[in-house]
């Protein structure tokens, strides 16, 4: 199995900084879809780490606005 090296253009970058809070594969398969590259979750997580761009690690809660608010009721009390 070869590897070959993908020369990152500023624009895919850029792309990549511009839309942090989007996930890997979909940052992956957009920039797909505008470069007509196969770029993979696995190369936007390497230029985003190089970057200096960090994501939190574990799951996203799905509740978050709600324990917002769940948190403002209790400190009322």
């Amino acid at each position: 199995m070869s590897r070959t090296y993908k020369k990152w253009t500023q624009t895919e970058i850029q792309f990549i900084l511009d839309n942090q809070h989007m996930l890997d594969h979909e940052v992956s398969s957009k920039l797909s879809q505008i470069t007509g590259e196969n770029i993979t979750p696995n190369m936007v997580r390497r230029q985003r780490r190089k970057c200096g761009i960090m994501k939190s690690r574990g799951r996203t809660s799905k509740n978050k606005s709600n324990q917002h608010i769940l948190t403002e009721q209790t400190n009322d009390i």
